[in-house]
């Protein structure tokens, strides 16, 4: 089982009881209140039977019960499996079934999940959270003792093949990023930062990067349930912002400053020292525009669900804007060619890498963990990149079948299995398209007798909105190989 570490949830644990832990509208929580109301929703869960080995899922947006219930989950050493609070029921169901989970826990932003059944005990964040000043009577359960090999968060992922997985994160991977973002000097996380809450905090980068490493850290969390370019600006001003993580799509909205004129400058990112861009590359002409506007110098990064969020880095290096960074100290990282031998620099290679932030994992899938995580702890990623003469990785393509739609990761074959449910569909292919705003657009080209407008409505019915296609092409047979497997290059053009 390995040896007790620190349990994730005992991250705000020692920080000063009086200082702002996290902000939600007009609500300020100090990290004396955050405690009290872990407390209390460890004594709720522990009430309906959680406890070390049990396994929540959990609904909910950039809100402050989702910090609380996942803290206080953590805590009595359940793990927690965190999902989309904005799905439609069907999507929330097929991701909850493999988890084999005993509580589905609803946030405040998970209204459209409230009347579907799960099949497990469901409730809200409100029945296990008490408003701040109001306790629970009895005593909590005190923090429990983990292994640094104990899973913590499980987060769906695409695994090297494209195909939906659910990666298993430890609370010493996680915790060993969180320390690392933290650790000394100029450019690290401290105290006294302010981190903007913006990315989902079901996706790895807003999880651990936004929200956890900085209440490591001791600082404060502005929670923006659901972005919105002016709105974030805003906050971002009002409470002096000084670390801002976001997905390309979000820095480019905040380079075209809608409403503002074209070139003028703007204080309002004038408190921010610590800009990233992950999930996906950002435009070099972006990162230049950001600041020439906002005096701000984004810097790109890279990492992966199964890394538990970051592997490079470009901050405080100045580093090449098509790049995104080197490694971390500790995390060795090799480019290496179609038969496992390393390339020579300036050629490309599949991105191969061992970090302690590794995950331990893919549920119930030991034979594709096998195919990309050695004995020896070589993580390979699938991804596809070339290091230059100074060390810095540039990022080229990508081996896995992924879409890519405002940072966020879209599967093919789960759109496809959705749309082949339709009537009258025989075939589907789903493959990405450029797209100016959010990177890419899912297109979908489909074989049958079908109305599009129809198909679109059920496919809208049974995904989020992100991951259904903006584009449909009836084709007369989707492309195949003689054995049969779905030929997708090309199509995308």
């Amino acid at each position: 089982m390995g040896e007790p570490t620190d349990n994730l949830a005992s991250i705000i644990e020692g920080h000063d009881g009086t200082t702002t832990a996290l902000i939600e509208g007009d609500t300020e929580i100090t990290y004396a209140q955050l405690r009290e109301q872990v407390a209390q929703c460890r004594i709720s869960l522990a009430d309906r039977g959680i406890g070390g080995g049990s396994r929540i899922v959990l609904a909910a947006g950039n809100e402050t019960g989702f910090v609380v219930t996942a803290l206080a989950a953590l805590g009595l050493g359940a793990q927690v499996a965190p999902i989309n609070p904005y799905s439609p029921s069907p999507e929330a169901q097929r991701k909850i079934e493999p988890l084999g989970a005993d509580l589905f826990v609803l946030g405040e932003t998970a209204e459209r999940l409230a009347d579907g059944d799960y099949g497990i005990a469901t409730v809200s964040t409100g029945d296990l959270v008490n408003p701040v000043g109001e306790t629970s009577a009895g005593e909590a359960p005190p923090i429990a003792s983990v292994a640094a090999t104990d899973v913590s968060f499980m987060l769906s992922t695409s695994g090297v093949s494209g195909v939906p997985k659910v990666a298993m994160l430890t609370h010493g991977g996680m915790a060993w990023v969180q320390q690392s973002l933290i650790g000394d000097g100029d450019q690290q996380l401290r105290p006294s930062d302010i981190s903007l809450g913006v990315l989902p905090v079901a996706h790895i980068l807003g999880l651990n990067v936004a929200v956890l490493a900085t209440l490591r850290a001791g600082g404060a969390v502005v929670l923006q349930r659901r972005f919105d370019s002016e709105e974030s600006l805003e906050l971002i001003r009002r409470h002096g912002v000084t670390m801002v993580v976001g997905a390309p799509p979000m820095w480019h909205q905040w380079a075209s400053r809608a409403g503002a004129p074209d070139d003028g400058p703007s204080d309002a990112m004038a408190t921010v020292r610590f800009a990233r861009s992950g999930a996906a590359a950002l435009r070099p002409a972006t990162v230049d525009r950001l600041e020439r506007i906002y005096g701000v110098r984004v810097a790109q990064g890279y990492g992966l669900t199964e890394t538990s969020a970051v592997v490079t880095t470009g901050r405080g290096m100045n580093a090449p804007v098509t790049s995104v960074g080197r490694a971390l100290p500790d995390i060795a990282l090799v480019l290496v060619d179609d038969n496992g031998s390393p390339v020579d620099v300036g050629d490309i290679g599949e991105v191969v890498i061992r970090t302690p932030g590794q995950f331990a994992g893919y549920l119930d899938d030991p034979e594709t963990t096998e195919m990309v995580l050695t004995d020896d702890g070589w993580f390979w990623t699938g991804d596809l990149g070339v290091l230059d003469d100074d060390g810095f990785l540039h990022l080229v393509d990508r081996v896995k079948n992924i879409v890519i739609v405002s940072g966020f990761n879209v599967y093919p074959a789960e759109v496809e299995d959705v749309i082949m449910q339709f009537p009258g569909v025989r075939a589907a292919v789903v493959v990405g398209k450029a797209h100016g705003v959010t990177g890419e657009t899912v297109a979908a080209h489909v074989a049958g007798d079908v109305d599009i407008s129809e198909l679109d409505t059920w496919v809208r019915s049974q995904l989020s909105t992100y991951k259904c296609p903006t584009d449909y092409q009836l084709v007369d047979q989707v492309p195949q190989t003689p054995t049969g497997k779905t030929l997708r290059h090309g199509l995308s053009s």
